[in-house]
């Protein structure tokens, strides 16, 4: 909060402004003498934005003069401007219209649009970069399917939200046409999202195979091809140790309806 005082001198009477304008609240209070004589405060974050973003002028009085605050929005500042009597109190001369604020107005749906993009990224960061590597490491293979539901199904969730701010705008025919052709082709795309989701309710499958060692494949891909065997998909985050796995029988848990494949477990002889 950034706090400006102008001494007056109005009708022989000292008397003091002092004008407290809070940067990201966007709140503007103005006491006389001590004395609360006008307060904004906005009562939505959207009348926050355009408190942020527009050039305002708020009346008040003393005695028999009228008096206005005037707050103008620079590139990273706020210009407070006191005018008494229709003159600037800066240099005595008359204020004139109110001047527009140093940048463009920006839009709100895009301010919006950029505050969900960010926490998509920060959620991202926590499923890939915390959630995801403990799961994996120290939590059981419904662990490890939570993670991969839970990084597959941000992208879509994002699309939904795209469409709700699609509704919200002026040209809301156009823009929910374009979103919801994004949430059809994002749906599409992770078709597979509810299937990993319904299964972390159900038991897993359990499959059997005689393990001879992978066809070659590129270190980072989850669908990999046993040697003389099928095609198989492994969850994200379950480590397919390439080349490290001994020869041998072993146990495949499969999403039932999925058909990831979240752990892959050695059976020992006396369990086969």
């Amino acid at each position: 909060m950034s706090r400006r005082t102008f001494p007056l001198s109005l009708d022989g009477r000292s008397r003091t402004v002092q004008v407290d304008h809070g940067y990201w609240s966007a709140r503007r209070v103005v006491r006389v003498d001590g004395v609360e004589v006008l307060r904004v405060e906005p009562r939505s974050f959207r009348e926050r934005i355009d408190l942020w973003q527009s050039s305002t002028e708020h009346v008040f009085g003393i005695d028999t003069h009228r008096l206005a605050l005037r707050v103008r929005p620079g590139l990273l500042t706020y210009e407070i401007e006191l005018v008494v009597d229709g003159r600037s109190l800066s240099d005595g001369l008359p204020a004139g219209p109110l001047r527009p604020p140093a940048h463009g107005r920006y839009s709100y749906t895009w301010f919006k649009v950029g505050v969900a993009g960010a926490v998509f990224f920060v959620y991202q960061l926590i499923v890939l970069g915390l959630f995801g590597p403990i799961a994996r490491a120290f939590g059981g293979p419904r662990w490890v399917l939570a993670a991969e539901v839970a990084m597959d199904l941000a992208i879509p969730v994002l699309a939904v939200v795209l469409v709700i701010l699609a509704w919200q705008t002026d040209r809301r025919g156009r823009n929910v046409t374009v979103a919801l052709a994004f949430l059809a082709l994002i749906l599409f795309a992770f078709r597979g999202t509810a299937a990993e989701a319904v299964d972390l309710a159900l038991p897993f499958d359990e499959e059997s195979v005689a393990f001879a060692g992978w066809q070659p494949a590129p270190m980072d891909m989850r669908r990999v091809t046993f040697v003389g065997g099928p095609e198989v998909e492994f969850a994200n985050f379950v480590k397919v140790r390439f080349r490290r796995l001994e020869p041998g029988a072993y146990l495949l848990l499969r999403g039932h309806f999925s058909r990831l494949i979240v752990d892959m477990q050695a059976l020992s002889a006396s369990s086969r």
